[in-house]
Parts: structure tokens; C-alpha cells; sequence
């Protein structure tokens, strides 16, 4: 079966590392594998009501894409920076709405999502390799919760617009999302060298 890479950016900038790291991954995808992307951030997300007890419906709109693509992909590629040490709010925000699409039996989201590929795509400014590990730890946590394959994560060091380039997460990108049992991957911690 052709995979599918979602890639899922979350970055507010425009040109964002994040991306440009993902943008690069993508080029090193596994034979006949598919890429496509979302940004969380154009056209925004809705804000998320919990309607619990209650059923909050089927997603609809901007949400029905978001859903939908989510649902076609055999790998969600998600790519964000830190900031605060975390997620920015579009990637939160999207995750919120997945814990409401499990309150709707119709979309049989836990069967559907049960055994994707999730891989996490970071940068920051900050050189401390502890800076990325709350929010590795969040996505890692939720996707096998969910039954989902945790497949590692990168995190690349990289400040102004461009930086990321010169990193060392650059170059490991390049074989990051090419593994065949991406359940086996340890996280990567790959700081910019030493100008």
C-alpha cells in the first residue's frame, strides 16, 4: 500500500524552520510514498467547545478537511516549533479536536487512527537538548494512548529565518521518515554545530 505523509505545520511565522525542515524531509520520502501538507495555522482553526456528555457531531468546514486528510494518511508528520516549551497554540488546538471527533461513534476514529506512523518535527533557539522533551513527551504519549506507532522525533537547534539549514538536523532529516519500522526509532537530538 502507497503511504501517505501528512505533513501537519503548526509554526505562526511565514518561512518558519520547522517547516523548512519538514519541506526538506519531504524530499527524502520513501520510494512511492505520497506527500501533503496542512498548516494549522491558514485558514485558522475554530475554537474548541467540550461538549461532553454530549456528541459534538461530525466535523464540518475547515475541521471536515482537517479530519479528513488525518484520517486518509498512513503517517502524520507533525512540525512545530518550541516555544515556551511547547506546542504553539494551533497544534494544541488541533489536538483538542481530535479528543472531541473520539466522542463521535460514527467516525470510528480509535480504529482509524490504530497503527498510523506519528513523527514530530521540532526547532528552538535555545541549544539545551531538555528544551523539546515536554512536548515529545505530550505527542508521544497521545499517540500510543491512541494505538498509534511512535515513529521518533528530530530536533533541530535554529533562530533567524533560514538557520536550520546549516544545522545538524538538516542532514539527518534526509533519512528521518525513511525507516520501514519507524515503531523502532529513538528520538534524535541534533543541536546546530558551533559557529
Amino acid at each position: 500500500m502507497t503511504r501517505r505523509f501528512l505533513f501537519l505545520t503548526a509554526s505562526p511565522r511565514p518561512g518558519s524552520n520547522s517547516s523548512r525542515l519538514a519541506g526538506h524531509a519531504a524530499r527524502f520520502l520513501p520510494d512511492g510514498a505520497k506527500a501533503h501538507w496542512l498548516d494549522l495555522n491558514a485558514p485558522p482553526l475554530p475554537a474548541f467547545r467540550d461538549l461532553r456528555p454530549g456528541n459534538p457531531g461530525v466535523p464540518m468546514g475547515r475541521l471536515g478537511d482537517v479530519f479528513a486528510q488525518v484520517m486518509l494518511a498512513s503517517d502524520l508528520v507533525f512540525a512545530a516549533p518550541i516555544y515556551w516549551y511547547g506546542f504553539p497554540a494551533p497544534l494544541h488546538l488541533m489536538l483538542s479536536h481530535l479528543s472531541g471527533w473520539l466522542d463521535v461513534p460514527e467516525l470510528r476514529v480509535m480504529e482509524t487512527l490504530r497503527g498510523k506512523r506519528v513523527f514530530l518535527l521540532t526547532t528552538r533557539a535555545d541549544p539545551d537538548p531538555t528544551v523539546p522533551q515536554p512536548a515529545e513527551t505530550l505527542l508521544r504519549r497521545s499517540a500510543e494512548w491512541l494505538g498509534m506507532s511512535w515513529a521518533g522525533a528530530l530536533h533541530g537547534v535554529a533562530d533567524a529565518p533560514g538557520e536550520i539549514e546549516s544545522a545538524a538536523a538538516w542532514g539527518a532529516a534526509e533519512t528521518f521518515l525513511r525507516s520501514t519500522h519507524p515503531a523502532h526509532r529513538a528520538s534524535a537530538e541534533n543541536p546546530a554545530p558551533p559557529s
